[in-house]
């Protein structure tokens, strides 16, 4: 085991699981940037793919990209970003943080339904079970009214949960091509800049109110939440085993709800922790392989 790894690979789940509690604390707290989710999401990546586009050149090597190249990462960007992104951080605004990380957390589950009709992986019963156990629990929340639980923002969740196994996958069979580093920075660039007509469509132009505490958020949330947290994730991923790397994700929604009862105070209601459990059995059923 490389331990650097592993190290790395922790710090970044840390630092993922950190994401959904100061997007919340951006709505709910001293400032106003998190109720202009769009603009959120936008300047979220555009900051995150200028601070890794340095590294990410430095990884591709000097390797010129042709026109095909600049759209394949252009419509993963559009999905993985101005999509994924756009739809996740709304959901945020509907939901306690520690409800969207766990949510969230089922990603692995639809990464491994949809492995198989892109990367040429089996379908199993194992995962169909996975995933309807995802799904159950998803529902147990759906019907949990207390502190602030909302069907539209589970909603919104799941299909962002969706189109980002979906981004996932496409990530991981381009990925010996282009790089991990290069795909992040270049789709996520990319795909920040596209959320802008958005933004200013529904949202207007709300930056010159913003005050100190938005702007403090908005530099954690891209450089340390997002930025870093790729880097130190993408980094611990390639030196260790797939396997430590895949049930990494088992601590996120954890670490969120230890993290959002810490600073922002949510409690952990008993649907919660039922939903919660169907959730992590989903996980547990996708991602940990059976020996014969």
């Amino acid at each position: 085991m490389n331990l650097r790894g592993l190290l790395a690979l922790l710090a970044g789940i840390v630092l993922f699981s950190t994401i959904e509690v100061a997007s919340k604390l951006m709505q709910i707290g001293g400032g106003i940037a998190g109720h202009y989710p769009f603009w959120l999401a936008a300047l979220r990546f555009i900051i995150t793919g200028l601070v890794l586009f340095i590294p990410a050149a430095l990884c591709s090597r000097g390797k010129a990209f042709c026109g095909r190249d600049v759209a394949a990462l252009a419509g993963l960007g559009l999905l993985g970003v101005t999509l994924m992104s756009s739809l996740y951080h709304l959901a945020i605004t509907f939901l306690p943080a520690n409800v969207a990380a766990l949510v969230f957390s089922c990603n692995p589950v639809f990464v491994v339904l949809f492995a198989p009709l892109i990367l040429s992986e089996k379908i199993t019963v194992r995962k169909l079970m996975a995933g309807a156990l995802c799904l159950a629990g998803i529902a147990v929340l759906a019907r949990d009214r207390s502190d602030g639980v909302s069907a539209t923002g589970l909603l919104l969740m799941l299909v962002a949960i969706i189109i980002f196994a979906l981004y996932t996958v496409l990530f991981k069979k381009m990925t010996p091509r282009y790089g991990a580093l290069p795909i992040t920075a270049f789709a996520g660039l990319i795909g920040g800049l596209c959320i802008l007509p958005i933004a200013l469509h529904f949202e207007g132009f709300p930056l010159a109110t913003y005050g100190a505490a938005d702007w403090w958020g908005l530099a954690y949330l891209s450089l340390i939440g997002t930025a870093l947290g790729y880097f130190l994730f993408i980094y611990g991923i390639g030196h260790v085993e797939a396997g430590t790397g895949s049930m990494a994700f088992f601590l996120k929604p954890f670490l969120a709800a230890l993290f959002a009862w810490m600073v922002l105070g949510e409690d952990l209601t008993l649907p919660m922790l039922i939903g919660g459990a169907f959730i992590l059995g989903g996980m547990a059923v996708a991602l940990v392989r059976i020996r014969r």
